[in-house]
């Protein structure tokens, strides 16, 4: 798969997540996409069911949830992105039930990516001390 190609993939996923387009970005997950949650903090998922629940999860525990992409490389079928992940945590949020409070944390996120250009399997990396931090302060 084309690197630049994948660099798009990221950033129109990005684009649907703020835009609220659920149908657009679940078509840029493999039907078998794996999602690997390294802290725990939003929980893992396989297949695009479990992406749209988990998609659906993020709107309601924020519903003005927002993405800025601040980084983002490839190489082969792979690759990585640093983004902040802003909103109010209005609803339930990973297992923290809602405090009303604004947060903005940090996630690093490493791709994989099928020859048709879909994600395959992703590992995400998020600040959830620092989310605890916010939300409880």
């Amino acid at each position: 798969m084309d690197p630049e190609t994948n660099l798009a993939t990221i950033r129109k996923a990005v684009e649907f997540l703020n835009q609220r387009n659920l149908q657009s970005l679940l078509s840029l997950f493999d039907e078998g996409v794996i999602r690997h949650d390294l802290t725990d903090a939003w929980g893992d998922f396989a297949g695009t069911g479990g992406a749209q629940e988990f998609l659906l999860a993020l709107q309601r525990g924020a519903p003005d949830l927002r993405i800025v992409l601040h980084d983002a490389f490839a190489s082969g079928d792979k690759a990585a992105s640093r983004v902040t992940i802003e909103g109010t945590h209005q609803g339930d949020l990973a297992g923290r039930p809602p405090t009303g409070k604004r947060f903005s944390i940090n996630q690093l996120t490493m791709y994989r990516f099928s020859d048709d250009g879909k994600v395959v399997e992703s590992w995400q990396l998020a600040d959830l001390a620092g989310f605890d931090a916010q939300i409880r302060g």
